[in-house]
């Protein structure tokens, strides 16, 4: 083999690895993008369910107050799970406005 024909060799290959790794990264792209779970999620009415404010406390552990159905609830969320801690009296005033903690 001459070595003109082993540089057009070369660089055949290394042309088509640059498109496969090119398709691969567009294809992750296109996925991300339009493949998300959230999409697909079930289409309602959510419009009775509201965060009205969130704490972080850890990177993945917050404090959530929402207001589902005029009722004002304290939700610990972490990573792998929702917990209901108390119901908030109407009496107590929850400024939606404040700053919370960046997560």
């Amino acid at each position: 083999m001459s070595d003109s024909s082993q540089w057009f060799a070369i660089l055949r290959m290394l042309g088509s690895l640059i498109l496969v790794l090119g398709l691969i990264y567009g294809l992750s792209h296109l996925a991300k993008r339009f493949l998300r779970p959230e999409r697909w999620a079930r289409k309602g009415d959510f419009s009775n369910i509201r965060v009205l404010q969130a704490f972080a406390i850890e990177p993945k552990k917050k404090l959530l107050v929402v207001e589902v159905e005029q009722r004002k609830l304290l939700l610990g969320v972490a990573e792998n799970s929702i917990s209901f801690l108390t119901k908030i009296d109407d009496g107590v005033e929850v400024n939606e406005n404040a700053r919370a903690i960046p997560s």
